[in-house]
């Protein structure tokens, strides 16, 4: 090998060291906005499984589910101020007993844009999780957080 291919071999490797430097640091930075700790992946799982158990469970000798019940409530009352108060207690007697640990804020966001039942104010929600679910005409969304 000559002197020419010698030095221009060294000469590209010193290259990139400071562009593996910066990789480097580039990738340790990115690692506080990717991870997640434990309770925010768990309570962000806990809306979305909450609606589809109000979609399937069964609540006591009755053989419809929480959020048809619901839905069938809304629809006999026409909407109206009566309908949606019975919803949310339908709503919060299974909420407040399904989710003890955490705040909730269930809206109906296609026919009444409205919040059916709520255990706290959502303005003060630092970490929110939502779950959307539909049901005959009507779609929910349930907020949660701790």
């Amino acid at each position: 090998m000559d002197d020419k291919g010698l030095i221009f071999t060294i000469d590209a490797a010193l290259a990139l060291i400071p562009i593996f430097i910066v990789l480097t640091t580039i990738a340790s930075l990115g690692d506080d906005y990717l991870t997640f700790s434990s309770q925010q992946i768990r309570i962000s799982h806990d809306a979305q499984d909450t609606l589809e158990t109000m979609a399937t469970y069964k609540q006591g000798t009755d053989s419809i589910c929480v959020l048809q019940n619901i839905t069938e409530t809304l629809m006999i009352n026409k909407n109206n101020a009566t309908g949606r108060t019975l919803a949310g207690t339908i709503a919060s007697k299974y909420l407040n007993s399904t989710i003890r640990d955490a705040k909730y804020n269930l809206t109906e966001i296609k026919q009444l844009n409205t919040t059916i039942a709520s255990n706290a104010n959502m303005a003060s929600a630092n970490n929110t999780a939502v779950g959307v679910r539909n049901f005959g005409d009507y779609t929910f969304r349930l907020y949660i957080w701790n």
